[in-house]
């Protein structure tokens, strides 16, 4: 197939180049459009935990040095590799809003998060996960814990503050390179399934018009490559050793009769590659698309616990070559 060009190469990133002048629209001259870089980051968890409720701070003040971290990877490891852009896939925070000491809810973690990105040059792409929706409360009643009942007040917020979500919280950006147009797709799966709207078998909720708008996206060319980025990532089985598990997609979509993301991704068979998160692993595991081709999910650790929980990712018009976390040296063979 025209779409499934590119294969994944287990070679060392020692010499990733710089693609000047990168937009998330095509490239303007060909000189420029050889290669592109950019670095995969995921749960990062910022929070900044002054007011809130003593029983909530003590769960979560282990991710208490995000505004220091993050600002400090920024300002480093982008220049390091020379990164054309930052993808974010999911839980930028730790929270959307949290019980106060006096036993209000206060949400102005979106807003102190985006001012991280003020001194930042280079686009910043982010995802949705599901800490960026999230809502706690600590006084006992029916909601106590977390709780997504804000979602969409929270996805509002979201869209005023951080200029990618401008025009809503999935997106895509298309770049040109050398020959070959790449199709960067950000999808918002933030939503955890309750047993009201399961599917049986994914973990998150893709709503049916993301979903036309992806299966829309995946027909929008006959010769593009596609990349995924999302926070929550397909499900998968774990190998019995360190090796890269292989498996059929219809393991997992056979289960459900209900139409959701593995629909998509069966149905159009085109994408090549998923970057996501959540977990705090880092991972790669491949699935059989219903035609024979091969779909690689890429999974980061969080960034919010170890500070190396990053990769470099470079592409050619034939080759997408993915680094170690933390390196610019191979991640797999």
């Amino acid at each position: 197939m025209m779409k499934k060009v590119i294969t994944l190469y287990s070679l060392s990133c020692l010499m990733i180049l710089w693609f000047a002048g990168a937009t998330s629209v095509e490239a303007a001259g060909p000189e420029e459009n050889d290669t592109l870089t950019f670095i995969h980051v995921t749960d990062i968890h910022f929070c900044n935990l002054t007011g809130y409720h003593p029983a909530f701070v003590q769960k979560r003040v282990h991710f208490g040095n995000g505004g220091t971290t993050f600002p400090e990877f920024l300002r480093t490891v982008p220049g390091k590799v020379k990164a054309d852009f930052v993808v974010v896939t999911g839980d930028n925070i730790d929270y959307y809003e949290a019980e106060t000491e006096s036993g209000g809810m206060l949400d102005t973690q979106i807003e102190q998060y985006a001012r991280l990105f003020d001194n930042t040059k280079l686009p910043v792409y982010l995802t949705l996960g599901n800490h960026d929706i999230a809502s706690y409360r600590m006084t006992p009643g029916p909601w106590t814990g977390s709780n997504q009942i804000e979602a969409e007040k929270a996805r509002a917020a979201w869209m005023r503050n951080v200029p990618c979500f401008k025009d809503g919280t999935y997106y895509s950006h298309v770049y040109k390179i050398d020959t070959t147009t790449f199709r960067l797709i950000f999808l918002d799966n933030a939503y955890y399934s309750t047993p009201e709207i399961s599917d049986g078998e994914l973990s998150f909720t893709v709503d049916p018009y993301q979903l036309r708008w992806l299966d829309a996206q995946m027909n929008a060319s006959s010769s593009d490559v596609e990349i995924i980025f999302m926070h929550i990532p397909l499900p998968n089985t774990k190998p019995a050793d360190n090796k890269i598990l292989t498996e059929p997609t219809k393991n997992f979509s056979s289960k459900t009769e209900t139409f959701n993301l593995f629909s998509v991704l069966e149905k159009n068979s085109s994408s090549t590659l998923i970057f996501a998160g959540h977990n705090h692993i880092n991972d790669i595991n491949r699935y059989t698309l219903p035609d024979g081709d091969i779909l690689t999910q890429i999974r980061t650790g969080a960034l919010g616990y170890d500070t190396n929980n990053w990769r470099a990712i470079k592409i050619t018009k034939n080759k997408i070559l993915v680094c170690r976390p933390g390196s610019t040296k191979t991640e797999y063979t």
